[in-house]
């Protein structure tokens, strides 16, 4: 946490208001910085007094940054399919590599994973590391955060890359742990620096308002968790080639403390909006839960699946699987139809990689227009119905 200075703090109060995190309170009339210190530093712009400072963290810098090359990326295997998200990581883990002149290597742990292996080289990975034991069929945190974790320790890769899926969001908090490292979550940008190489990882932040770029620079590796469909896939390349590894986990990390009775997918899981070629997303302007009766409609006709903003889903119109936006599902569906959503930045930054948006709206000034390739002004209910009026005809 900051460092105060009570010789020099008078009390003021400015920067327990200016605080975003609330972490400074006012103790027997001098500042008092908690727990949840975030080492932001806009308490340091406020204090006119200079009573506040950063503490020293040079004593925890790396010194052998040498030594850690490569990237390592995470490829999700559960109940015998490979997560998509893990191509679309091998695909910007290949720029990432092909810049910084290293190897790309995955990390596919799980049980019966056959030709796995020889996909994700298909699809950029220079080298597969295969840890395929029956121990690990059913997925334990501490079980895979041991494996991927011994891995990240004896090969040493400057950059961890995941999937910020259930899986990935759950152990992988555990591996950056494990290695004393930090970790980035819910990236939308991945780039490498000209001026030394290091990782920058790009995310929303303060609920989507801004976008902060956050460096790791005094600790290896870099970790970041990427959202499914915020970046692309490369195409296969069947005549590729590469080493496959198999990894021999250590007894300890194949003896889990958890112990899976049963394994039963909710209805929810049925519902995946971001594998659609065409989504319906209904908002607000639909004024209750029996609009979206218009957009099944629609979606119906289209061969599409229905999707929500949050406002919908919070006011219990439809359920949260169906929810796109920073707090739902990124989706990036070759069309994106927006009935009565007014474009919030939140649900944007879950739909604005489709290909084509059509934004029907009767609000002219709705941001939703900003972003769309094709906006209709006018009433949702004059108009989805004509919509569908048409492609009943054709």
């Amino acid at each position: 946490m900051i460092n105060i200075d009570k010789d020099l703090c008078i009390g003021c109060g400015i920067c327990e208001s200016q605080c975003p995190f609330s972490a400074i309170s006012m103790v027997d009339g001098k500042a008092k910085a908690g727990d949840n210190c975030t080492l932001c530093g806009t308490c340091i712009e406020h204090c006119e007094q200079g009573a506040i400072s950063m503490p020293d963290l040079t004593k925890a810098v790396q010194a052998d940054f040498g030594s850690w090359q490569g990237i390592f990326v995470y490829a999700e295997f559960r109940k015998g399919v490979l997560a998509g998200v893990s191509l679309e990581l091998l695909g910007i883990g290949r720029k990432l590599a092909d810049k910084k002149g290293v190897k790309l290597s995955a990390v596919l742990i799980g049980s019966n994973t056959g030709d796995t292996d020889k996909l994700l080289i298909q699809h950029g990975a220079d080298v597969v590391y295969k840890a395929d034991h029956p121990s690990l069929k059913n997925f334990c945190e501490d079980s895979y955060a041991a494996v991927l974790g011994d891995l990240v320790k004896e090969h040493k890769p400057e950059i961890v890359l995941a999937g910020a899926s259930a899986i990935g969001r759950s152990f992988i908090p555990a591996v950056a742990t494990k290695l004393h490292a930090g970790l980035t979550a819910d990236c939308t940008g991945l780039e490498i620096r000209e001026s030394d190489g290091a990782l920058l990882q790009t995310r929303p932040a303060f609920g989507g308002n801004i976008m902060a770029t956050i460096v790791c620079e005094n600790h290896r590796p870099q970790m970041a968790t990427v959202r499914s469909k915020v970046m692309k896939a490369l195409e296969p390349d069947v005549h590729r080639t590469g080493d496959i590894i198999l990894v021999e986990p250590a007894v300890s990390a194949l003896t889990s403390k958890i112990e899976v009775l049963e394994s039963v997918e909710s209805e929810g899981l049925k519902v995946n909006i971001q594998e659609a070629d065409i989504l319906v997303s209904g908002g607000r302007g639909l004024e209750s839960a029996k609009g979206f009766e218009l957009i099944r409609q629609l979606a119906d006709k289209l061969g599409a699946e229905v999707s929500a903003s949050r406002a919908v889903v919070d006011a219990g119109w439809i359920a949260y699987p169906h929810q796109v936006g920073q707090t739902g599902k990124t989706v990036a569906p070759k069309l994106y139809i927006a009935v009565g959503i007014s474009g919030a930045i939140q649900h944007v930054a879950g739909m604005q990689s489709a290909d084509i948006i059509v934004a029907i709206n009767r609000d002219a000034d709705a941001p939703i227009f900003d972003v769309a390739d094709f906006g209709i002004v006018g009433d949702l209910f004059e108009v989805l119905p004509k919509l569908i009026e048409k492609l009943d005809q054709r």
